[in-house]
């Protein structure tokens, strides 16, 4: 647990951030399934943002943990959060690039479709 030397804190005050932290991220879970069973995400995309809430979780009510697994990775000097951050930034990043691909292909279909009416369109005429 965060001590209160780290931000002046007191763990009470940490307490109830992790209780509020737990209960976004539960329900963030809980969002996750309910977009699956609707078919709006598929089954990778469900496990990928599963891990990734239950990952957060985790950290939050364990943040010595990801101390213990930054200094095991190499990062010598940095904390846990800074480890978190690292790998925050690389999943935005991979997320934008897929975002990316998935606007690039979307444009690509609905030129195809108006391309497709169009000349239907000259057909008719």
């Amino acid at each position: 647990m965060i001590t209160s030397a780290h931000f002046g804190r007191n763990d009470k005050v940490d307490m109830y951030i992790q209780i509020i932290t737990t209960i976004i991220v539960l329900f963030l879970i809980s969002r996750v399934g309910t977009r699956f069973k609707k078919k709006e995400i598929n089954f990778k995309e469900a496990v990928a943002w599963g891990v990734l809430w239950f990952a957060v979780g985790i950290v939050v009510l364990y943040p010595n943990l990801a101390d213990d697994i930054a200094s095991r990775v190499g990062l010598q000097t940095a904390t846990g959060i800074d480890l978190v951050v690292y790998i925050a930034v690389g999943v935005v990043f991979y997320l934008v690039f897929r975002i990316l691909v998935r606007i690039e292909r979307i444009e690509r279909d609905i030129t195809k479709v108006i391309r497709h009416v169009a000349l239907k369109d000259e057909d008719d005429k």
